[in-house]
């Protein structure tokens, strides 16, 4: 037993120094295959400094080397090393500028930036472009950019805040070559009155210009009219209908429209109007009144007038006392009439008969706004106790300010004065209540000082 494991231990023992041998036989080896490499890298390496541009052996080097002994030494990755010399070398190739065969370079030509004569690509035009700010407008005349800031367009006064005389020039040369229609920016009229020889005459006739301005498409229209070629005949016309001086004024005011109108339209719908039975004078006046009533047609006049005549049931003596004292009635849109109409009739109570007499005795009425209407008669009718018969009697107390109106009502109450039966002493009228100002409600219906009127009103 004893013999057989002292042979095993050295059987075991024998195989470990063998296998101990062969692991340090690989082991060189593979030590000795990793020097050779190690060598061959740097062997490699120092091959590359020779030739790398950033090694000290190259800048040590003759620079008188001839590109043949440097192609006999040259070492593996010669790739590598000739891009990397040739990428220190300037590249000597041809600008687009320079290029005599460019196949574009008459395309090139052709092109022009912000409207002038600088060719975009040419050799001659170094200096960079000048791009217009976002305040200033540029405008292409003569060949030149005319960089002119916003507000002196706007306002030309304000051009004496700049001391570049390119400014001043630029906006002279504006004014005299570029039509005031074409100015989308201008706001106000007045700007360029000095530039409009046909505002110039509206201005000595006594026309309100400022009422022009808005909407801007009027003020466009009057900028682009001639006085002699589109107004002379229309200032005739109006003026032999008995338009002239101050109502002329006024009339231009309003409606410059009638220049769009041809005569023998204004014509036609003038003798419209006397085959209603209006005279001449009767026209006059309805057309100072209404100025807008003559820029429609006859077609509209005639179903407008129809329209009144069946919703009020009225005669033609009556449409034509209408017409007489409410004739901008006609030029409203008939919906807002209808409305009104409606809602008075069913939300206020008045019958058809009443809505008549209503409509017969101040048409006017009608013009305004039905809220207004609303609070009037609710205030009255249901607060100061008066009569909705007293109200048919005197229509115009239902479009006063309702504010004035409550205010003059309590001060009489205050007073104890709020008596509006006609039938009882001391009463005051409806027609008391619409004075103009308060000075005279004061003196003719309180017999009070105003001051004691204004201390009232601050307690409310």
């Amino acid at each position: 037993m004893l013999k057989r494991t002292v042979s095993s231990l050295v059987l075991a023992t024998i195989n470990n120094r063998r296998l101990f041998s062969l692991t340090t036989i690989s082991n060189r080896q593979t030590t000795r295959n990793d020097n050779e490499y190690s060598d061959e890298v740097n062997n490699q390496h120092r091959q590359f400094n020779k030739f790398h541009p950033r090694s000290s052996n190259f800048k040590n080097r003759n620079k008188d080397v001839k590109e043949e002994e440097l192609n006999d030494i040259k070492p593996k990755f010669n790739r590598y090393n000739t891009t990397r010399l040739h990428s220190r070398n300037p590249s000597k190739k041809k600008s687009i500028e320079d290029d005599e065969d460019d196949l574009f370079s008459e395309e090139k030509d052709n092109l022009t930036m912000l409207g002038t004569d600088t060719k975009a690509f040419s050799s001659s035009s170094n200096k960079p472009i000048q791009k217009p700010s976002s305040t200033a407008i540029s405008l292409n005349k003569r060949k030149e950019i005319l960089n002119v800031p916003l507000e002196v367009l706007i306002q030309p006064d304000l051009r004496d805040l700049y001391t570049d005389e390119n400014i001043h020039q630029s906006l002279e040369v504006y004014i005299n070559e570029m039509y005031p229609a074409l100015r989308p920016f201008t706001f106000d009229l007045a700007y360029l009155i000095n530039e409009s020889e046909t505002l110039k005459r509206f201005i000595e006739m006594g026309v309100d210009v400022y009422r022009w301005n808005q909407p801007n498409a009027k003020a466009k229209y009057i900028l682009t009219l001639n006085f002699e070629r589109d107004c002379l005949q229309h200032l005739v016309f109006l003026n032999e209908l008995g338009i002239k001086n101050k109502s002329l004024a006024k009339f231009l005011s309003y409606n410059p429209w009638i220049f769009k109108e041809t005569i023998d339209d204004l014509r036609t719908r003038v003798n419209y109007l006397e085959s209603k039975g209006f005279n001449q004078e009767n026209i006059c006046d309805i057309l100072t009144r209404a100025p807008f009533l003559i820029n429609l047609s006859t077609k509209m006049l005639d179903t407008k007038l129809n329209w009144f005549r069946k919703k009020f049931h009225l005669t033609d003596k009556e449409v034509q006392e209408f017409v007489l004292s409410a004739p901008k009635l006609i030029t409203l849109p008939l919906q807002d009439i209808s409305n009104t109409y409606f809602n008075m009739n069913t939300q206020l109570g008045f019958e058809y008969a009443e809505l008549k007499k209503i409509f017969n005795q101040y048409a006017k009425l009608f013009i305004y706004d039905y809220k207004l209407i609303e609070l009037n008669f609710d205030f009255l009718y249901n607060e100061m106790n008066i009569t909705r018969q007293r109200l048919i009697d005197y229509p115009p107390i239902l479009k006063q300010s309702f504010q004035q109106l409550r205010t003059r009502c309590l001060y009489l109450k205050y007073l104890k004065r709020h008596q509006f039966d006609p039938t009882k002493p001391n009463f005051v009228s409806l027609k008391d209540l619409c004075l103009k100002t308060n000075e005279l409600f004061c003196q003719h219906v309180t017999k009070t000082s105003p001051g004691h009127y204004l201390n009232f009103m601050k307690t409310l």
